[in-house]
């Protein structure tokens, strides 16, 4: 019976090639689309859900909240050194505390081979707490002394060449020998830790840093910690529990810091698409998800619309077909089955088209959303299965309301002749014609809106000089003397194509020290205001062309200056509470840190040391060239070459065997847009998609509606009506549909715009002419989509349309 079904199917759309080609298009889209967001989706949805005990893990933050009203919004990922200890020790819900610290990029040697790696400390619990499974080793003991570290198989590979790695020796740093006690299976691309190298945390703490107390100091928060609960306990009531811990044990760092502090605990299920940061590997972003899914639903909709309109439209020349097969002892029933089984069959060869097509657009989908997928990825048992719902999905949405209006027709009328197009189906395929284009003009719009927002970042003014600056990183990088760094950067100067240098621990695009507290004379510990301290010389202002506008900059004939004095911008002079820039001149800060703390010697004007998504925050810059690690160089424009090639000369002089990592300060500040470049480039691959959908759609009924009035364009020809007349007479009734679709969108669009628009601190307004452009777009898409049809009908020979009557 269902083989019969599936025979005439076939047959079917073989005899009705054209408008099944256009189902077939229109439909192929639509799955192109949903199997390549679905694949998105499920490959974001699965991040850390293969390790056996994910219910039960936790990451562990700290969340500050100082005085001044816009600081401490969510948690830090990172935790005093005494907050895994107590965990540990004083809660018998927790079964496992892990401590782990992203190291530093060393150098590391093999027999000759001397490659910079990220190196992460943890302690032996990471193998309790997580399924990172060990090809070789002892998982119990491969992180219990220090000098072990345990790498990756593709680590293994990349050192030891096919060889064991198991107890072979590495070199780290210059001097530094670490014995590979474990060998890792890679780590799942769905895991939100992407570690290729882990030192045993006991070397950290035993060997590098013995001077520290990690189990009880509160004054460094940098550890990273997860914790494994029990079986059987209650999370919710835990984490209340546990709440307070900073408040317990460390109230008087609290108080001298002018914070308040809570320990927060983040699921592993929700870190990836949650968490604001994660210093261990990627980070994904839930609103994104919810954006690409819903952008697929509606691509889908769509194109399951174009299958019932076109489908129903033509239902009148299939009256007949519906008729005799209902004399001759057909059911309702069998017949949805038919009806059913043509659209399963056109959906089937859509799916096969779709997977060519998600083959051709992979690269670039991997592009827009940052992946790495390939085609076998469609094999994977769960997308496939995805696939399967799929299928059934779109061939149920777009052929059972088409299957019950056949299926519906009274063989009398029918086959009398009296069957006409029911006035009620007109009125649904022109609400759903308005759907269609309600959904991409909405992403039309989108997408003028997110360039119109990106534009207007990227072309404000900033408030320092980000053109022709090169940024050398010396961070860690070891100097050949001691004397090195200091003679690096007057050997810079002397450069001919240099104009000046500054050397800093942070340049425009890249937050210095956040996160610090400070407040002025004559106030508490209490009105401590939460301030980003920057290191930075007496170039630095010069350099990236800064504005004083009250007091002046660091000195280098100023001693006592360069040791007590800070520089505030006009943000913190505020929040201070001074009237004035002038006021602020010879005015103490204190902080509990020692940073920022001095007298203001001078104030800048206000610039964006971030992306415009945010606003600008309190700054205090301090002359302090010992922390600082960033050479900003200003050269003349048309050397950019000869800059590289004879910085690269002075770095392999100074700082011999270190990776030479330099960026353009340009270039870098832009890096800040990629989100909203990102989004505006996936609004505009589905807004594309969604148009054509559309206009297959409309190119089809169109086509229906030419073909249905024949007789009647015959009539007026002959009557006198001229091409025009006739073209406007059949286009009217579509561009009234898509016009209709324009007012309905505006509202809609506009309401989500400004949702998303005001998570920016600086934002465009929406331009009118944003819309006057969009409603432009969609009527001349749509004539010059009708006029194909209406033209040559309007031009056809009458006598042809009216031989017979």
């Amino acid at each position: 019976m269902i083989s019969n079904y599936i025979k005439i199917a076939i047959r079917s759309l073989l005899k009705f090639k054209g408008y099944a080609s256009i189902n077939l298009i229109g439909l192929a889209l639509g799955l192109t689309a949903g199997i390549m967001i679905m694949l998105y989706v499920m490959d974001e949805l699965s991040y850390d859900d293969f390790h056996s005990k994910s219910d039960r893990i936790y990451r562990v933050e700290s969340q500050f909240i100082s005085s001044d009203a816009g600081s401490g919004p969510g948690g830090m990922e990172t935790n005093a050194w005494g907050v895994g200890n107590v965990l540990r020790k004083d809660y018998p819900e927790v079964e496992a505390v892990l401590y782990t610290q992203r190291a530093t990029s060393l150098l590391v040697s093999y027999e000759g081979r001397r490659i910079r790696e990220q190196i992460h400390f943890a302690s032996p619990e990471f193998f309790d707490i997580f399924t990172f499974p060990l090809k070789r080793g002892n998982a119990q003991k491969a992180l219990n002394e220090p000098y072990s570290i345990v790498i990756t198989e593709n680590m293994e590979k990349k050192y030891f060449k096919g060889e064991d790695a198991l107890n072979k020796t590495l070199v780290l740093g210059d001097t530094m020998q670490f014995v590979v006690t474990g060998v890792m299976e890679n780590l799942p691309s769905n895991s939100h830790i992407q570690i290729d190298m882990l030192i045993s945390f006991s070397t950290f703490t035993n060997v590098l840093v013995p001077q520290f107390n990690y189990e009880d100091g509160w004054g460094n928060i940098n550890m990273r910690n997860y914790v494994l609960l029990k079986e059987g306990t209650d999370a919710e009531a835990f984490k209340e529990k546990a709440k307070g811990i900073y408040t317990e044990r460390a109230a008087g760092m609290l108080r001298d810091w002018g914070v308040r502090a809570n320990v927060v605990f983040m699921p592993l299920n929700k870190l990836y698409l949650t968490a604001a940061s994660n210093g261990l590997g990627p980070l994904g972003s839930i609103d994104r998800v919810y954006l690409v899914s819903g952008i697929a639903v509606f691509v889908i909709l769509l194109a399951c619309i174009n299958f019932i309109n076109l489908t129903t439209a033509r239902s009148v020349y299939r009256a007949k077909e519906v008729g005799l097969r209902k004399v001759v002892g057909s059911t309702r029933e069998s017949l949805i089955r038919q009806f059913l089984s043509e659209s399963f069959v056109l959906t089937l060869m859509a799916l096969i088209i779709a997977i060519a097509f998600a083959g051709l657009l992979l690269p670039l989908f991997n592009q827009l959303l940052a992946k790495n997928y390939v085609v076998t990825s469609l094999m994977q048992p769960s997308v496939a299965l995805g696939i399967v719902g799929l299928i059934l999905v779109v061939t149920l949405l777009s052929g059972y309301y088409p299957a019950l209006v056949m299926s519906g027709m009274r063989p009398a009328e029918v086959l009398k002749g009296k069957m006409q197009a029911s006035a009620r189906g007109g009125q649904l395929r022109r609400v759903l014609v308005i759907f269609q284009f309600v959904i991409s003009v909405s992403l039309v719009l989108g997408t003028l809106i997110v360039l119109d927002q990106l534009s207007y970042m990227q072309q404000q003014e900033l408030g320092f000089a980000k053109d022709e600056i090169f940024v050398v990183n010396a961070a860690r990088a070891k100097a050949a003397n001691p004397e090195s760094r200091e003679t690096f950067e007057e050997q810079l100067k002397s450069l001919a194509v240099v104009e000046d240098v500054t050397f800093t621990n942070s340049v425009p695009g890249n937050p210095g020290w956040v996160g610090q507290v400070a407040y002025p004379e004559g106030r508490s510990g209490e009105e401590a205001v939460s301030v980003e301290y920057m290191a930075i010389d007496d170039h630095y202002m010069k350099t990236l062309g800064l504005q004083l506008v009250a007091g002046r900059g660091f000195d280098a004939q100023r001693e006592a200056e360069l040791k007590d004095g800070l520089v505030l911008n006009e943000t913190a002079v505020s929040m201070f509470g001074w009237a004035s820039p002038e006021e602020a001149i010879g005015k103490k800060i204190t902080s509990p840190s020692g940073y920022p703390e001095g007298e203001v010697i001078g104030v800048v004007k206000d610039y964006h040391q971030l992306g415009l998504q945010q606003k600008i925050g309190p700054m205090a810059m301090d002359y302090a060239p010992r922390n600082s690690y960033l050479y900003a160089v200003r050269y003349k424009a048309a050397n950019t070459q000869q800059l590289i090639s004879q910085v690269s000369d002075l770095w392999q002089k100074h700082f011999p065997g270190n990776d030479f990592n330099y960026f353009f300060l340009d270039q870098d500040f832009e890096r800040q847009y990629q989100s909203e470049q990102r989004l505006a480039r996936v609004f505009g691959l589905f807004a594309t998609i969604t148009i054509v959908i559309a206009v297959i759609g409309l190119l089809g009924l169109v086509s229906f509606m030419v073909s249905s009035r024949t007789k009647e364009i015959g009539v007026r020809k002959v009557l006198g009506a001229d091409v025009l007349h006739i073209t406007s007479l059949l286009s009217k009734e579509f561009l009234i549909l898509v016009v209709v679709a324009n007012v309905i969108a505006f509202p809609l669009a506009w309401y989500f715009a400004d949702q998303w628009l005001q998570h920016f601190a600086n934002r465009v307004d929406v331009d009118p002419l944003v819309f006057a452009v969009t409603l432009f777009i969609a009527v001349t898409i749509t004539l010059i989509t009708i006029s194909f049809q209406t033209v040559k009908a309007a031009m056809a020979d009458p006598v042809k349309s009216l031989r017979y009557e």
